[in-house]
């Protein structure tokens, strides 16, 4: 039987997609002319602020603990408590890792007030749609948008991490997102673009069978409950603030999206909050396409002239 620590990188392999999710904007709530394509590369930064708070508080209170230990002259021995708590911080470290999260995404617009798009992040493809909801102020050479937006991501498991391991053959992980944007922005003639996203993301992931009834054969060796679940969902509330500057087709995007992971598995034999405020600024390139260039309207006749017929 393996001991605790590799049935933990299981679980954790499992997990560390479980509740962390990609959460920038990069687009504004106009939606592109039919036709009209729009290619956008971008990189964020993800900061679990609410993560950082609790693996640190975890290292605080049991460094005093052995300080206090080692004044008292007697062996520093963590507790049963102590060691679920020092899990469960490595656990929300893993979930929600800081890193670097580069994106390429691909919009193009489909019909009069709805556009497409994809997005590639490296380990998931995201598809979604956006359609219009208000539109004015073109009078004035400025734009006011309001539309609702729709996504969904698949994640891409890779086995070479868990493979490594060679405990049971994994592979049958799944994980799916769906997200629930409404952008507001606002456009400045080709120059300058403030805009805002609140959202909703709602995120499944389901374990391999075969790591949960493995994780469940851990208490006899460990001493108590290291079994996993066979599920992990989590949500999202948040928004996304941006702006975007340039000239006509191509405009330089900062963004910073911020909320809430709502993330509560059951995990070592009981309900454990691994979720936390979290942070994304990210920064991008937009390249976009000329729309569709308007009719030309035939010049009026001459007074006292007669056009000729159409053919």
């Amino acid at each position: 039987m393996r001991p605790l620590p590799v049935l933990l990188l299981l679980g954790l392999a499992g997990l560390g997609a479980g509740c962390a999710t990609p959460l920038s904007t990069m687009q504004t709530a106009k939606t592109l002319a039919p036709g009209q394509v729009q290619v956008t590369g971008s990189v964020g930064v993800f900061a679990p602020v609410g993560t950082f708070a609790q693996v640190v508080d975890v290292g605080i209170d049991q460094g005093r603990e052995a300080k206090d230990a080692i004044e008292e002259g007697r062996a520093y021995e963590l507790s049963e408590e102590d060691q679920q708590r020092l899990l469960t911080a490595g656990v929300a470290l893993v979930v929600a890792p800081p890193g670097i999260n580069p994106e390429l995404m691909v919009r193009v617009g489909v019909l009069d007030g709805l556009d497409l798009g994809g997005r590639y992040s490296g380990n998931s493809l995201r598809f979604d749609g956006k359609v219009r909801l208000a539109h004015g102020g073109e009078a004035r050479n400025r734009s006011y948008d309001l539309a609702l937006g729709l996504g969904v991501s698949k994640h891409l498991f890779s086995g070479a991490v868990l493979d490594v391991l060679e405990v049971v053959e994994l592979g049958d992980f799944s994980r799916y997102d769906v997200e629930v944007p409404l952008y507001m922005s606002a456009e400045y003639g080709d120059v300058f673009k403030l805009y805002g996203a609140p959202k909703y993301v709602y995120s499944h992931t389901r374990m391999d069978p075969e790591l949960v009834d493995f994780s469940k054969q851990g208490a006899p060796v460990t001493g108590f409950d290291v079994s996993l679940p066979a599920t992990v969902s989590s949500h999202f509330v948040g928004s996304t603030v941006g702006i975007a500057l340039g000239y006509r087709y191509v405009h330089i995007y900062a963004e910073l999206t911020g909320g809430y992971v709502f993330c509560k598995p059951n995990i070592f034999g009981l309900k454990r909050d691994i979720g936390g405020m979290t942070f994304l600024p990210s920064i991008g390139l937009a390249f976009r396409s000329p729309g569709p260039r308007p009719a030309a309207s035939a010049a009026p006749a001459a007074p006292g002239t007669v056009a000729p017929p159409s053919i």
